[in-house]
């Protein structure tokens, strides 16, 4: 009997696939939510807040609780920000995805974006380009959320293209700031 036990270990070792060197890790566990710590700052989108909508950045009207992660020079993560995908439940990062003259904010699965988001300052995206200016955009026909745009140049494109493939015209947004407040988090 102890032969044949360490022959099915042996066959269930040899079967298992290799695992690959790229580990993703997922946080552990759920927490609970926080007063949204990210506040538009611009008057004509004051009491918005930065949130996740299909996996899209956007301003949404009122304070509400999410569960952030973020600190002064990495990743910016939210619970339940995006579908489940790399075995995460519901979190995600938020990444911008550059164009001419500016990036479309995406929450994804992984992070290829650092953020210093320090309380008390403006969120800003750092490296090549860094900037601090975001716009907030209405699509057409719609009473729904801003969606928010990361702007990198001084001179902005008439016609911006979301993540979603929306043509936004650059009129129908608004310059603004997002100021992370001292509301409490995860703060990394």
């Amino acid at each position: 009997m102890k032969s044949l036990a360490t022959s099915i270990f042996a066959f269930a070792l040899a079967a298992t696939p290799v695992l690959s060197l790229a580990v993703h890790v997922c946080p552990q566990f759920m927490p609970v939510g926080f007063p949204n710590p990210f506040a538009a700052t611009a008057p004509a989108v004051n009491g918005t807040y930065l949130e996740a909508s299909n996996s899209v950045g956007v301003l949404v009207a009122g304070q509400g609780r999410a569960a952030f992660t973020y600190g002064s020079n990495g990743p910016l993560g939210l619970w339940e920000a995006a579908p489940t995908a790399d075995g995460c439940p519901g979190y995600a990062f938020l990444n911008a995805v550059s164009k001419t003259g500016y990036s479309v904010l995406t929450w994804n699965a992984t992070s290829t974006t650092s953020w210093n988001a320090t309380a008390g300052g403006y969120l800003t995206k750092l490296g090549f380009p860094s900037s601090s200016d975001f716009l907030a955009c209405k699509k057409a026909n719609s009473d729904t959320a801003y969606v928010l745009i990361l702007k990198t140049a001084s001179i902005v494109p008439l016609s911006l293209e979301s993540s979603e493939g929306d043509i936004i015209s650059s009129t129908d947004c608004v310059s603004t700031k997002i100021l992370v407040t001292n509301a409490p988090g995860i703060q990394l």
